[in-house]
């Protein structure tokens, strides 16, 4: 049974990784309003499939409302999870949000400007912050936040050694995937990104030596990625990329989850070999900041 749902409220974002498979190009409304939102979280909460929900993009943090919708969905008794690339967040919006957010997923390719350029892991040129990133990993060790980092090995970062920074960050799970082709999406210049298999296991085994023990590594190539996952796009249709497409499902407010949830393929043996089945205790820790 595969127990995460990932919303991916908004296509919009300030990045342009070339290796994205969730840029959405064939949609062309905005998404749902406000309100049509908070009913699709509900509406998964109480279906009773889903023990947590990560909020995705696109970049989540440009939706103005985010921070009530980790509110609301926590307030329905689900795990709460974001996966962002930390251009709208600092120390003090983990603060704020720790009471209602159990996991913060930072995406992290690489440390190097020219690299993060090639990628498009940037916005006009200017890459993530080292300080703030150092401070968001405070601020989640301080408030009782699970860090995790996310990193798309591609041919452009597939020879870099993260393991030093992200000791530092002490994420409690390190998420490495493989750059994965997706019809209609990224396809046009994936041959630019494109990683084989032997690389991405060079950089899985390069980055493990030296990775303090404490952190969990979960490595995702194509074929594991591949109808591993249960998303929910900015017009709250399930889809699914078993094909290496995006298979859309009838919208989940118009037949309900069971009904739309019956029109996608996943394979929650794939989603269980990831080690997409767990769990997060968040501690209570006093913090003098």
């Amino acid at each position: 049974m595969i127990t995460t749902v990932n919303y991916h409220l908004t296509k919009a974002c300030n990045f342009k990784c070339k290796y994205c498979y969730a840029q959405f190009k064939d949609i062309h409304e905005e998404g749902l309003p406000k309100a049509k939102q908070f009913e699709v979280v509900r509406q998964l909460a109480e279906s009773g499939k889903f023990r947590k929900i990560n909020f995705a993009g696109g970049e989540p943090t440009l939706v103005p409302h985010i921070t009530e919708l980790i509110q609301y969905a926590k307030s329905l008794g689900l795990e709460t999870s974001i996966v962002t690339n930390t251009s709208q967040i600092d120390f003090e919006w983990v603060k704020n949000i720790s009471s209602y957010l159990d996991i913060l997923a930072i995406s992290i390719d690489s440390l190097n400007l020219e690299t993060n350029i090639k990628i498009g892991s940037n916005q006009s040129g200017k890459i993530l912050s080292i300080n703030n990133l150092r401070n968001i990993s405070t601020a989640c060790q301080c408030f009782g936040v699970q860090l995790k980092i996310n990193t798309v090995v591609s041919k452009f970062n597939h020879t870099e050694k993260l393991t030093d920074f992200v000791n530092e960050m002490q994420p409690f799970r390190w998420k490495i995937l493989q750059a994965t082709e997706v019809k209609g999406q990224n396809d046009c210049n994936f041959e630019e990104v494109a990683v084989s298999t032997d690389d991405f296991l060079y950089f899985c085994s390069r980055n493990s030596k030296g990775l303090l023990p404490e952190i969990k590594v979960v490595k995702e190539s194509n074929e594991l990625i591949k109808g591993s996952y249960i998303m929910v796009d900015c017009l709250g249709r399930f889809f699914d990329s078993s094909q290496s497409c995006h298979n859309y499902s009838a919208p989940i407010l118009e037949v309900g989850v069971k009904n739309a949830l019956n029109q996608i393929n996943v394979d929650s043996q794939k989603f269980i070999a990831r080690n997409g089945n767990y769990s997060t205790i968040k501690e209570n820790i006093v913090c003098t900041f």
